[in-house]
């Protein structure tokens, strides 16, 4: 009785720094999903605002409630030793010192920055970590995922708060939810059905890749399932709950919340299957069989597990309604061994072979994308960003000790599940359920994922965990609540000074968040710059060019680590003086004055490559300047280095098809050309001009454009001046005529592949070229060019009146279309024009 009262009195009084770290805690788990998963720079500065704001009203709380205490956990050491390992990674260490812990960082921070001027010097100390400025990054999120973890384990210590919490995330799961299924039915292939997921369509939620939807949405069942077992739990207190009591009471009032939860749960599971992410379904079928195996087997809870079975029917019969055929195919992909083999499963044995070489600290938290790929064996023309094994990704970049301190962090956790199946009180055991199986579903799916990684998911993670931590320590003999030491009030001044310090440490992580804020913004007005210069061949006026460098430098300077910024700025300034027709080789001579800059932007790159020693694409790059343009023969060599460095990145593929090309290795050249190709399109153009006009082998060419309709009609297009390759250059507009035709007979055929056909058979066949521009522009009425090449072959044909006539609707749609006005007016004075504008009587 006793205890029942001391745990009434702990849940009806809240702190009213609990209210404000709750009301935080939510709008930050709210936040995060509908924010893409907070992957973004603007997002990354919200969470870090937020868990900032979260970590200060706790130290508040402990200098204004002088009986708050500090609640102890040992799963906090290893977290601890963690952070403190990623920090080491950053400290610059003599160079003996780096070469007695990871002898293999020393060796190959050598070899790749030796041929330096000054290297002597400039390696006389170095870091851990290949790249300082991704660890940098990674550890900030890290800090920020720990202070909620820690907050969380000392400020949910009553009953009330955590049915609150659980109830809020089944909330924002259950909503994420509905825009995930609302976009599947009735979308557009586009995320809130207006911003582009990049690649395929949206059928994930507010997340651009669906296993980390699946993860996210994993962890929202866990939350739901856990208030499910507890109001079941308070429905049927004292009964047995089997299946004719339960329905019994399924239409009375008192169980609308089950009903909604049971909803909510299947909506879950519905869009879960839908987003056909194989390892989202897979360990959400795992986890769910054995946490019903363990609601059947736990005496204090026996007679819950048949609840799983009915809530699993309900979300086959949603699948089966929505779109079952779709899952069925994507989980009868699993059999697919071949594709495991090589492509998750092969990144896992190079992430192996990585390790022996950095087995003790790694190469730096947020070092994969830069290191991995020196060791790629997979043969793939994809850039791996992140392993498909977030325990690869973590021995890689933190080595054993990391690996270590997170496996004896799970224990903790575990070791706290399984005492609080035991030890809380039964007024919230069942929640504990739900718990488990969140979490247990996001471990086996971090088997063949990395969803981890993105904020909204390593938040709620760790939500979870510090939830199961708190839950263990609850009594039925007294409320831990209860359980408080005063505190002197010598330890006041402490507590201020605590408060200053870790102030002033979330200031400085909101300021670098902010600079990567607008690093990120300015960087993407480049990318818009780039990506219109790269259209018209890199050939513009200086405004647009200045205009693409000074974005470039812009986000260069807010974030002076980032290798990428510093990378491109470069490239940028080296397209913008040689901006010469024939760009793909550096044998045209420059004056002077030009000279001295492609000389300080080669230094600059040099300077570049001290960011990240293993950025392949630097490397290639100051290695084309100086061996095509400089003259340098050591340029040769750091164009194969960073080829090595970096076999999938489209630059440095390209750079390397080109020494092969000047060392007459024509064969060689062609696997390194068509993987930049596969990387990045822009490639093909230059690469194929390098194999017509270059090394005299348009054969090559043609193989490189392989059926790809649009390459193959420049690739013709080209061709055509070229006299020595007649035979080639009838082949290819054979095939492409062929594509095409086979295009144009699909019911979805863009309109481009039927003007492109009309192009094709202008000059042989103009009644053929006339119905297929007409057909063109069924589709897309507002091409101009299209409409004014079928006025002018209107015009071949005889037929003026219907050429005049679509040349005037071109002056209709662009007033200003000098072309068509000229066509006009010399239709107009043919006899035949006169005739029919003035028929006879």
């Amino acid at each position: 009785m006793i205890t029942r009262i001391r745990n009434n009195v702990s849940d009806a009084y809240t702190s009213p720094f609990d209210e404000a770290i709750e009301w935080l805690l939510i709008t930050l788990l709210a936040f995060m999903p509908l924010a893409f998963g907070a992957v973004e720079a603007w997002s990354e500065q919200v969470v870090i605002t937020l868990a900032g704001a979260i970590s200060i009203c706790f130290l508040l709380k402990l200098i204004y409630e002088k009986d708050t205490r500090i609640i102890w956990s040992w799963a906090y050491v290893p977290l601890a030793l963690f952070i403190a390992v990623v920090l080491f990674q950053l400290i610059p260490l003599p160079a003996r010192v780096i070469g007695a812990l990871s002898p293999s960082t020393a060796l190959m921070k050598r070899e790749l920055l030796g041929d330096l001027a000054n290297s002597e010097d400039l390696l006389s100390s170095m870091t851990l970590s290949f790249y300082p400025y991704a660890t940098q990054h990674d550890l900030r999120l890290v800090l920020a995922v720990t202070a909620v973890f820690f907050v969380v384990v000392n400020i949910y210590r009553r009953t009330e708060q955590v049915r609150r919490l659980l109830a809020a995330v089944a909330i924002i799961g259950a909503a994420v939810a509905v825009l995930a299924l609302g976009q599947d039915i009735l979308g557009n292939g586009k995320i809130y059905w207006l911003v582009s997921p990049g690649r395929g369509k949206a059928y994930s939620g507010p997340f651009v890749n669906h296993s980390h939807y699946a993860q996210f949405m994993n962890l929202s069942l866990g939350a739901a399932l856990g208030l499910l077992f507890l109001k079941i739990q308070e429905t049927f207190r004292g009964r047995r709950i089997v299946a004719p009591v339960v329905f019994q009471h399924l239409l009375t009032p008192r169980t609308r919340t089950l009903w909604l939860l049971v909803g909510m749960i299947m909506l879950g599971v519905t869009t879960v299957f839908l987003s056909l992410s194989r390892g989202g379904m897979v360990s959400l079928f795992v986890a769910a069989g054995i946490t019903t195996w363990i609601l059947s087997t736990t005496q204090s809870i026996k007679g819950r597990g048949w609840i799983m079975g009915i809530i699993a029917f309900g979300a086959f019969i949603c699948i089966l309604y929505v779109g079952f055929d779709a899952v069925y195919y994507r989980l009868a992909s699993l059999r697919d061994v071949h594709q495991v083999e090589g492509g998750r499963w092969q990144i896992v044995k190079d992430i192996f072979l990585a390790c022996t070489h950095f087995p003790v600290f790694g190469t730096g938290l947020g070092t994969h994308e830069v290191v991995y790929p020196m060791f790629d064996r997979s043969m793939s023309a994809m850039l791996a960003t992140y392993a498909e094994n977030e325990y690869a990704q973590v021995t890689e970049e933190t080595g054993l000790m990391g690996l270590i301190l997170l496996v004896g962090f799970g224990v903790f956790v575990w070791a706290s599940y399984v005492r609080g199946l035991k030890n809380a009180p039964h007024s919230i055991r069942p929640v504990i359920f739900g718990l488990g199986f969140g979490l247990l579903a996001i471990m086996l799916h971090s088997l063949s994922d990395f969803g981890q990684h993105v904020p909204a998911n390593a938040m709620l993670s760790a939500t979870f965990c510090a939830l199961l931590l708190s839950l263990a320590r609850f009594n039925v003999k007294m409320d831990p609540v209860l359980r408080i030491a005063r505190v002197s009030h010598r330890s006041r001044p402490l507590r201020i000074l605590l408060l200053v310090c870790i102030s002033g440490f979330w200031t400085w992580m909101f300021f670098q968040a902010n600079q990567a804020r607008l690093a990120e913004s300015r960087w993407k007005e480049t990318l818009s710059i780039e990506h219109k210069l790269a259209e018209k061949g890199w050939q513009a006026g200086d405004s647009e060019y200045i205009a693409l460098i000074s974005n470039a430098a812009a986000a260069a300077e807010y974030q002076p680590g980032n290798v990428k910024y510093k990378h491109w700025l470069n490239v940028y300034r080296w397209e913008s003086i040689r901006r010469i027709p024939n760009r793909n080789n550096g044998s045209v001579a420059f004056p002077e004055e030009a000279m001295v800059f492609i000389r300080r932007i080669a230094d600059e790159l040099h300077h570049t490559r001290l960011l990240c020693p293993t950025y392949g694409a630097t490397c290639c790059v100051v290695g084309q300047i100086e061996f095509f343009t400089l003259n340098d023969p050591n340029g040769a060599d750091r164009i194969r280095k960073g080829y090595r460095l970096a076999p999938c990145d489209p630059t440095a593929c390209f750079v390397a098809g080109l020494l092969d090309i000047e060392e007459r290795r024509i064969e060689a050249s062609f696997d390194k050309f068509s993987k930049a190709v596969q990387l990045d399109g822009r490639f093909f153009e230059p690469a194929a001009d390098m194999y017509v006009n270059g090394a005299g082998h348009p054969d090559l060419a043609v193989a490189l454009a392989e059926e790809d309709i649009y390459r193959l009609s420049r690739l013709a297009n080209v061709l055509v001046d070229v006299n020595e390759h007649e035979e080639i250059v009838k082949q290819t507009k054979e095939r492409v005529f062929e594509l095409l035709q086979k295009k144009c007979t699909e019911i979805d055929a863009p309109a481009s592949a039927f003007a492109s056909l009309a192009s094709l058979c202008g000059e042989e066949d103009h009644e053929a070229a006339i119905e297929h521009y007409r057909r063109a522009l069924d589709r897309d009425y507002g091409q101009i060019r299209w409409r004014f090449a079928l006025a002018r072959l209107l015009a071949k044909t005889g037929k003026i009146s219907d050429a005049i006539h679509e040349a005037r609707i071109c002056l209709r749609l662009s007033p200003q279309f000098k072309e068509a006005e000229r066509l006009i007016a010399d239709l107009s004075i043919l006899p035949v024009a006169k005739a029919e504008q003035n028929p006879a009587p």
